[in-house]
């Protein structure tokens, strides 16, 4: 694993969930909270410098996670999209950090497939890692800090996150992992008790 400092996360918790009609962050997920569920699993990793975005009902997700030795930073402008809070939590991450993984809250990976993200960034020194699951390519992403202002520049007008990974396709380090988790997106009802009833590792 990377040295404590040497990787901040970024877990984004800002949205309304308007989709899915209550707010993910507190949907359950194998035993905890969706939200307790990404942060355990990011601390497991050895990450010390840990952010949680938040926006929507940020006091009640900020009242839920108090007990986590992470730190809650509030986009008062969430509602500009996921691009405003990805901003938000580069300017307060650490800005020494040798590299920068940004999750969702809708998109619950593993302790395991993170340490493969992140162990595989450490070994390589690629610029960017992206894991892939039977040729798809899924989630989180973690970007070297030499993309940080790259990242404090994106905008929902150029789809966020995807304009980096277009522009510097060529810097992608694709990571072949054996997880299903990693193609998650928990948008709606009907795509959460899909995911939520089925055995634990199956696709």
């Amino acid at each position: 694993m990377i040295n404590d400092h040497n990787c901040s996360a970024i877990l984004l918790a800002a949205g309304r969930s308007t989709r899915m009609g209550t707010l993910k962050a507190f949907l359950p997920w194998e035993g905890k909270s969706l939200i307790e569920y990404q942060i355990t699993q990011l601390k497991n990793t050895g990450v010390k410098d840990l952010l949680i975005v938040t926006g929507f009902k940020h006091k009640k997700i900020a009242e839920m996670i108090q007990s986590y030795d992470v730190q809650i930073v509030w986009n008062h402008r969430f509602y500009e999209g996921k691009s405003s809070s990805i901003r938000k939590g580069i300017e307060a991450a650490n800005a020494k950090a040798k590299g920068i993984l940004i999750c969702a809250v809708d998109q619950p990976v593993s302790q395991i497939t993170l340490n493969l993200i992140i162990d595989h960034f450490k070994k390589t020194n690629a610029p960017i890692v992206v894991p892939v699951y039977q040729q798809k390519r899924g989630h989180p992403v973690l970007f070297h800090n030499n993309f940080r202002q790259e990242l404090l520049n994106v905008n929902e007008e150029t789809k966020g996150l995807r304009s980096i990974l277009q522009k510097f396709s060529h810097q992608v380090s694709h990571l072949e992992v054996d997880d299903p988790n990693i193609l998650f997106n928990l948008n709606t009802p009907n795509d959460y008790w899909s995911q939520f009833k089925k055995p634990k590792g199956e696709s």
